[in-house]
This record gives structure tokens, C-alpha cells and sequence, in this order.
């Protein structure tokens, strides 16, 4: 199939591990990246930088004169290709842009939105003709299917083999990464608010420069002070003997990337209890729950002098994540669905897409 990808393709972009799969599976894909480009370059000075730019998209992509004059490259782009399908990731495109989207390109077009309900925004994607939306978590789907003229589909998260594999780490590149307890991804509140009650660990934690406006004095020991991808998050998980995964408040009855990039890097996981989890992994046996602050430390005390018993869970927990979770298998159950053959994920809790 000839495929085009809108999104982002940063570093570990959701957009950017959907294009490098879909070409591993056979399709031709062309890319086009919306409004501001991020390149997420590194460091303090990087970091500022990109924020500003977002500021500057923020401001630029609410005056359609902007908005026409930048999506003429897309207009262009399409009119040399003969598609088959367009995925759109986030909720970039207004209503109005969808339609010419699919007037110009004449091919399917679908959205893929890998966030969470907090992050709607303006919800462009409630009004614009989409053939087909999905949702990482099956609340939005249950909340929406009923409602929308647009068919909506589960499809979870997942992790990309061919950057987050474990089988090429070398124990010596591990050293550095040595703890009792990390995490990664951005300093938000909800992650210090929760990190900040675990001082009295040796913990790790990863990602990039906080907000301007948010103290991290409680964290500041913990943090590395830089962000970790590719074989650098792989090491780091698999160096430290708990990945504690504390699911973003807004996720409601599903769960984030980092779920299944710890699985499938081979990482001990344990991750804030959400309804959705026992449809992708066997709590106890793949993974470990908790539901407090307080769960959560009495199950670190229990778990950290377990070293056998840790490995066991998080090797079941990369069997199932590379039989079952993988970006390949993922679109390819989307595309399988915009034909009939499939219905989206399965739902949990018996609910039926």
C-alpha cells in the first residue's frame, strides 16, 4: 500500500515508529509534519528552545492564513502520489483540512490518537469526516462510539522491537544506569508529586529539563539531568531492578507507551492499576499493580531483595509484549480493520467496539 503518515518524527516520535514499520512491513510511506517542526534537540539551552517553538506553533496554528500557506507543502506532496490510506496522528487537522485531505488524495483517512483524554483540546477530530478514529484507551472509546457519526476503534499502544530490544546490550553499557528504582519521560507534576515520597531509594529518573514555573527540589538528586532513548532507554531499563511506571492521572481505564516499552525491553514493571491492563498483561505473572503510595512501597520493599523472582515476571512480560504488542501488530489489526475483517482491540471489561 502507498500510505501517507502525518505527525511528528522526532526522536522516538510516535509518528516517526509508525512510518519505520509500516516500511518494514512492505508499504511505500510518505511523510508530512504538520505546523511547528520539533526536533527536540538536546540539552537545557534545546529544550527552551523547543518550547518557545511551540509557543510559536500555539499562536500560528489559530490563523488559517498560517495554516493555508504551511499546508500547500501537503496539498503539493499529495498531488505526486497515489495513495492508498492516510494516518493522521494527534488531532492536528481542522475539520475543513480533513475534507480537502480526502477530496485531494481521494484514499481513506484515519486518525490515530495516542493520547489521553485530557489532551483533546479542541477536539477538531469530533467534527471532521474521518473514515475510522482510534483511541489508546477504552474509556474514550466507550464514551464516543455511541455518539460520533465516525466509526471508533480501541487500539492501544505499543513498542517498536527494532529500537527497544534487549538482545544486544552488553552488560558493560548497563554499569552507569545501576539502581534500585527508575522512570522515564517528562517532569510533570503528577511524576514529582509521586517520586518526591520515594527518596529514602536509590532512583533514577529520565527525561528532560522541567517547566520553568514547576520545583523539583524534592527530585533533583533523582533526576540525570538528560532525557534517554533508543539503546539508552533499553539499558536504563534493564539496568535498574524496578521500573515504576506511574500512569499520568489522565489515563483512565488504559495505559501509556512506556506500558508496553518496558515489557517488551525486558524491564521489571510496576505500574498504576487501570481496568484496561488485564487485557494486555497477566498482573502478578507479567507485570505488578499498585494503587497507592502506599501499595506501592510496600511492594518495593517486597520486591527489590527478589532478584530471581523479578527476572521471571519481567521475562514473561517481554514474551508477551514481543507476541502480542508490537507497532507491526498493531497496524496491522488497523488496517485489517478498515477492511471488515477486524473490529479495533478487543475491549475489556466485556464492553464490545
Amino acid at each position: 500500500m502507498n500510505i501517507l503518515v502525518i505527525g511528528k518524527f522526532y526522536t522516538e516520535g510516535f509518528g516517526l515508529h509508525i512510518a519505520e514499520n509500516l516500511e518494514t512491513m512492505g508499504h511505500t510511506v510518505s511523510r508530512f509534519e504538520p505546523g511547528y517542526r520539533s526536533d527536540r534537540i538536546g540539552g537545557l539551552v534545546g529544550h527552551r528552545i523547543d518550547q518557545a517553538g511551540r509557543v510559536l506553533r500555539g499562536i500560528s496554528d489559530n490563523l488559517p492564513a498560517m495554516r493555508s500557506w504551511h499546508l500547500r507543502k501537503l496539498w503539493d506532496l499529495i498531488e505526486n502520489l497515489s495513495l492508498d490510506l492516510v494516518i493522521v496522528i494527534h488531532d492536528f487537522l481542522w475539520p475543513s483540512e480533513v475534507a480537502e485531505l480526502k477530496r485531494r488524495s481521494e484514499a481513506p483517512v484515519v486518525l490515530w490518537f495516542p493520547d489521553a483524554l485530557v489532551n483533546f483540546g479542541r477536539g477538531f477530530f469530533m467534527n471532521a469526516p474521518y473514515d475510522g478514529l482510534f483511541f489508546k484507551d477504552p474509556f474514550i472509546v466507550d464514551r464516543l462510539k455511541n455518539f460520533l457519526d465516525i466509526p471508533v476503534y480501541y487500539l492501544p499502544e505499543c513498542f517498536n522491537p527494532m529500537k527497544h530490544s534487549a538482545a544486544n546490550i552488553d552488560e558493560s553499557e548497563l554499569a552507569s544506569y545501576r539502581c534500585d528504582i527508575t522512570c522515564a519521560g517528562n517532569q510533570h507534576s503528577w511524576r514529582v508529586a509521586i517520586f518526591k515520597q520515594l527518596s529514602e531509594y536509590n532512583v533514577k529518573l529520565w527525561g528532560p529539563p522541567q517547566p520553568l514555573w514547576l520545583d523539583i527540589a524534592p527530585v533533583t538528586k533523582m533526576h540525570q539531568g538528560r532525557p534517554v532513548h533508543n539503546r539508552e532507554k533499553t539499558s536504563a531499563f534493564r539496568a535498574a531492578k524496578i521500573v515504576v511506571n506511574n500512569l499520568h492521572y489522565g489515563e483512565i481505564w488504559g495505559v501509556n507507551v512506556r506500558t508496553f516499552e518496558i515489557a517488551g525491553i525486558g524491564g521489571f514493571q510496576m505500574v498504576d492499576w487501570r481496568p484496561g491492563i488485564e487485557p494486555l498483561f497477566k498482573i502478578g505473572k507479567e507485570l505488578i499493580c499498585f494503587r497507592s503510595i502506599s501499595d506501592l512501597k510496600q511492594k518495593i520493599d517486597y520486591w527489590l531483595p527478589r532478584d530471581d523472582e523479578r527476572q521471571e515476571i519481567a521475562l514473561a512480560g517481554m514474551q508477551r509484549a514481543h507476541a502480542e504488542h508490537t507497532y507491526s501488530q498493531r497496524l496491522s489489526l488497523l488496517l485489517d480493520t478498515l477492511v471488515g475483517k477486524e473490529s479495533g482491540y478487543p475491549l475489556p471489561l466485556g464492553r464490545d467496539a
